[in-house]
């Protein structure tokens, strides 16, 4: 239990010493700077000043936090928000989690995509990252972000208000996209749908399977690309001629994700890998 006259480098080595009873160090660390940083002391103030004894609330919200975290829910969902592509973005358990691989995605559409670009749609949008990061990154395209949720809609759209940033969220089923006019043709068609098989599940951390929404993580085995069959066959009515598709995908199923969408009549088709050298994405065009 961290006391009330705790200073900043005191605070620090008691949530490092908390937190790597779960976590990794440099998880740890990470979560570490973010608490820090929520209370306003950031690490260049923790390290330049570390005598300073916070306001004893401080001590008492930390000390919440710290319970919280032994539950094993995640530092976003504690908190009540995450930062992606420079975006303070709200998150609750109704939505996944933003991924640094993710925005790596982001990024990488941002540097290579060269033609114009006035339409995007997002499938499965979520807390709204994506749609919200490309409208900032391409601020003269019509952004759509839809999702089957509706409390994922509601906040993407709170994100989308928060962020000042102008997107048209929709309520869609990817399996019966039939709220879009068949006549919509979208330049960028990006999506980061659940791809997780289910045999993988006792893989992943605690804090991910017990907290994160199922629906928007893991797949069934016997049918692992169901969602990219739905992306392709979306693609192939709303898909603008030199349209661009961009999926975040299972690093196991590269090959056979790409070889679906080439099977569906799209050209140009490319696996990706992102930062640690695993197959990530793939890019595909008309």
């Amino acid at each position: 239990m961290l006391q009330n006259r705790a200073t900043l480098k005191q605070i620090r080595f008691h949530l490092l010493s908390e937190l790597r009873q779960i976590y990794t160090e440099n998880e740890s660390d990470s979560i570490v700077r973010l608490i820090m940083e929520h209370f306003g002391y950031p690490l260049s103030v923790s390290l330049r000043e570390p005598d300073i004894i916070p306001a004893s609330s401080v001590h008492a919200q930390i000390n919440d936090i710290v319970t919280d975290i032994h539950t094993g829910s995640p530092i976003q969902y504690i908190l009540g928000y995450t930062y992606f592509c420079d975006l303070k973005l709200e998150v609750d358990k109704q939505v996944l989690i933003p991924r640094p691989e993710t925005e790596e995605m982001v990024e990488h559409i941002k540097v290579r995509t060269k033609n114009p670009i006035h339409r995007i749609i997002d499938l499965g949008t979520g807390s709204g990252c994506i749609a919200l990061a490309l409208k900032q990154y391409f601020p003269g395209a019509e952004v759509w972000g839809v999702d089957l949720s509706q409390e994922a809609l509601r906040v993407a759209s709170e994100n989308s208000r928060k962020n000042s940033l102008q997107v048209n969220w929709d309520e869609m089923d990817l399996m019966s996209p039939d709220s879009i006019e068949e006549s919509l043709l979208f330049d960028l068609v990006v999506s980061n749908p659940p791809y997780v098989m289910n045999s993988e599940r006792e893989l992943m951390a605690r804090n991910v399977t017990e907290f994160e929404p199922e629906s928007a993580l893991f797949v069934e085995d016997d049918d692992p690309l169901i969602f990219y069959s739905a992306i392709a066959s979306f693609c192939k009515i709303h898909l603008a001629d030199r349209g661009e598709i961009w999926v975040e995908i299972n690093e196991q199923l590269g090959s056979e994700t790409a070889s679906l969408f080439k099977k569906e009549g799209f050209s140009k088709v490319h696996i990706l890998r992102d930062i640690h050298g695993k197959d990530r994405y793939i890019n595909a065009r008309r």
